[in-house]
């Protein structure tokens, strides 16, 4: 094999093995954070949850909208909105409120999808410019929309507030980013609702052992390493599939 092509090959190995790299550390990163931020503010972020699920219970079925366009809302300015899909657990309970947090972010990602495509090229193109991963994302999106959508949902390559307006700017259309984010963000809002939803259960004394919720959360929490995992992988090998195609092109 010639020498430029062996130097090529490494490097896409490389590039590989570095973007498999960055996704367990930043797996890692976000797990450790979100426990140590739970923990640290628990007190307030408790009585905060208690506020706003008083508020959205005592409005009945009128709750299910007012949750919908907060979180949404949320979503758009780029706040986090992990304390409100744990509070879904809490307020609607865990199987009703993964469809509400689903319809609800699945709305947000949507509408900044579109603000990014039609209204606000420009500057989400000037964020974009500013990710190394972003091109690359770009030519595999280009290749095979839903299945790289659906596997960069799963896998944490980006931050999800700012990939909803990146995804844009890329070739993929509307329904197969629309049906890849929302089967790719069914993990995750599974494993934040049942936090709420176990720790409602939990304070109230619904005859659920603390045992119970730690198994609960640690099979979720390995699910999701294991997913994001396997989808981190399987970016790589779109790429280095992509760097397989241009090299036969030129030989």
């Amino acid at each position: 094999m010639p020498e430029h092509l062996e130097d090529t090959e490494s490097g896409t190995e490389a590039e590989a093995e570095e973007f498999k790299s960055n996704a367990a550390i930043l797996a890692a990163v976000g797990l450790v954070s979100v426990a140590g931020a739970g923990f640290y503010f628990k007190d307030q972020i408790w009585v905060s949850l208690e506020w706003f699920t008083g508020v959205i219970d005592a409005m009945g079925p009128e709750g299910y909208l007012v949750y919908v366009a907060a979180y949404a809302l949320l979503e758009l300015v780029a706040v986090p909105a992990i304390p409100l899909t744990v509070a879904a657990g809490a307020l609607f309970g865990l199987w009703p409120g993964v469809a509400t947090v689903s319809l609800a972010a699945s709305i947000a990602s949507t509408t900044a999808f579109l603000i990014a495509r039609y209204l606000a090229r420009d500057r989400v193109s000037a964020m974009a410019s500013k990710n190394k991963q972003f091109a690359a994302i770009d030519r595999a999106i280009g290749k095979d929309s839903l299945r790289v959508v659906t596997l960069l949902r799963l896998s944490p390559l980006l931050p999800f507030s700012a990939s909803n307006y990146l995804y844009g700017l890329t070739s993929v259309d509307v329904g197969s980013y629309m049906l890849g984010s929302w089967i790719g963000m069914l993990p995750g809002t599974f494993a934040y609702v049942s936090v709420g939803a176990y720790g409602k259960d939990l304070a109230s004394g619904h005859g659920v052992a603390p045992w119970q919720v730690a198994l609960g959360l640690g099979a979720t929490a390995a699910t999701i390493w294991y997913v994001g995992g396997l989808a981190s992988k399987a970016l790589a090998d779109v790429e280095e599939e992509e760097e397989s195609g241009k090299k036969e092109k030129k030989a």
